[in-house]
């Protein structure tokens, strides 16, 4: 069963929501805006309408009014109307220093012959060939490339 988010907007939360929603500034913001001030269910609120009244009217899902919602409680104003961007996490790189390293090095080296340069999946197939990794994609051979500084091959 979901949890369900009870919003009770305070006055002056009110007000600053009644401006985005009446701003048409962020088309976004001001729809969610709007989805607060008619999911409202405190001593200050104006409609107090059901989730799926708001829905239709906004042409927005169920589910992202409850994320609104949820947002909203836990994250605050800004976090709820999408001002505000979530921290993600930083991916761990799947190879090391030393395949980057090795990568780069076969890229600078000259290509097998009948090739006249090295293309990404030569770069990829060779990698394998050669022990440096299990498996790996002519797409991962480019962003090691790009990152590294070393695409003139």
């Amino acid at each position: 069963m979901s949890r369900q988010y009870r919003i009770s907007l305070k006055r002056h939360e009110v007000s600053l929501l009644k401006e985005v929603a009446e701003s048409g500034t962020a088309s976004k913001a001001g729809r969610y805006a709007r989805a607060l001030l008619l999911l409202d269910k405190g001593e200050f609120a104006e409609y107090r309408w059901t989730i799926s009244r708001v829905s239709e009217d906004l042409g927005v899902s169920d589910r992202t009014l409850s994320h609104i919602k949820e947002r909203f409680l836990t994250l605050g104003m800004d976090a709820a109307l999408g001002r505000e961007r979530r921290a993600r996490q930083a991916r761990a790189s799947r190879f090391g220093c030393n395949v980057e390293h090795a990568v780069l090095k076969l890229a600078s080296s000259k290509p097998p012959q009948g090739h006249r340069k090295w293309t990404l999946r030569l770069l990829a197939g060779k990698a394998v060939e050669e022990g440096i990794v299990k498996d790996i994609s002519h797409m991962t051979v480019w962003r090691i490339l790009k990152n590294k500084g070393n695409s003139s091959n």
